[in-house]
């Protein structure tokens, strides 16, 4: 399984974005993100969380899983994301500062 992840927008604009599998990943830190993806219940979420009103100044994300069941996109911001998908946002984003110190 391979997740493909990009952040963009905030204050300044800056645009994160990498893509990892998850067979390469430690097993605890792998299965971390597969449990989360099983509780947002990733495979049903519509394609676009999006809020009624776009805000200024928060991100925007898109998180693409190629999966068992083929390929699956869904974007959402900050204020729409649902908490079970929030928890997954927070570990790819936890994820993306440690690629980026490296």
């Amino acid at each position: 399984m391979k997740i493909g992840y990009e952040r963009s927008g905030g204050f300044a604009g800056l645009r994160i974005s990498f893509e990892l599998d998850l067979d390469d990943l430690p097993e605890e830190q792998s299965k971390t993100l597969r449990d989360l993806l099983d509780e947002a219940d990733f495979d049903e979420l519509p394609a676009q969380i999006l809020p009624a009103r776009p805000g200024a100044d928060q991100f925007s994300y898109r998180i693409t899983v190629h999966g068992r069941h083929g390929l699956r996109s869904v974007e959402t911001t900050d204020s729409a994301a649902p908490e079970t998908l929030r928890q997954l946002l927070a570990q790819l984003n936890q994820l993306a500062r440690t690629r980026m110190r490296h």
